[in-house]
């Protein structure tokens, strides 16, 4: 029985931190400082969406990765950035870059391009698709 819940719990702690037990600390979520996209189109129209990331410090951070997960309504974005900086003194001047994506939504409504935040927050811009 003893073997049973070493084995229950130890599958709760490895569920509770989830990957996160694994993922390299250097790597985080980058902050989105913009997102560029234009206000209205007609839809099955193709545009391009540009979102400018905080990456960190001169010499010290590069872009990792990029989820993006897109819908027929919505482009949702995650910009990872990892620290390069191997324990020096650097310049407090950040760095950022600009993140291209394309969009075409087919249906009228709202098409939303959703960029998460590292506090867990949320930077939102909407177009209005035309018919």
């Amino acid at each position: 029985m003893r073997c049973v819940a070493r084995v229950a719990l130890l599958a709760a702690v490895l569920l509770v931190a989830g990957c996160n037990l694994v993922r390299d600390p250097r790597v985080s979520v980058a902050e989105i400082v913009r997102i560029t996209a234009p206000d209205t189109v007609h839809a099955g129209t193709k545009f391009d969406v540009t979102a400018t990331a905080v990456l960190g410090y001169i010499g010290c951070a590069v872009l990792d990765h990029c989820d993006v997960t897109r819908t027929s309504s919505s482009l949702e974005l995650r910009a990872w950035t990892r620290d390069t900086n191997k324990g020096g003194a650097y310049p407090q001047v950040t760095i950022s870059t600009d993140l291209a994506f394309s969009a075409g939504p087919a249906k009228p409504g709202e098409f939303r391009v959703i960029a998460h935040q590292p506090d867990g927050s949320i930077t939102e811009k909407t177009t209005t698709v035309l018919p």
